[in-house]
């Protein structure tokens, strides 16, 4: 039971969601309230928020993925390493 703790509750899938509930909460009290007020001036500064929580989120979003294709290319490699050193051909 605790390695199923472990592995639900790990960091490797805890960020990901800890980074997906700050967004929502970010847009659904910040942003959107902010974009709707009468005030121009929080209109912008509201905006300008979203454009950044944008940016952060593509940013995370591209480095989660190239982390994985990553690790699949050095996985892909070790084992193409490992059959030219046996001599078999691929």
């Amino acid at each position: 039971m605790k390695e199923l703790f472990k592995k639900v509750f790990s960091k490797e899938i805890m960020k990901p969601a800890i980074m997906a509930i700050i967004s929502i909460l970010v847009l659904e009290f910040i942003i959107f309230p902010g974009l709707t007020i009468d005030n121009t001036i929080l209109n912008i500064l509201s905006g300008i928020t979203g454009v950044i929580l944008g940016i952060i989120v593509l940013t995370y979003v591209d480095g989660k993925i190239k982390d994985r294709f990553e690790k699949k290319e050095d996985k892909l490699n070790q084992e193409s390493e490992k059959t030219k050193e046996d001599g078999e051909i691929l």
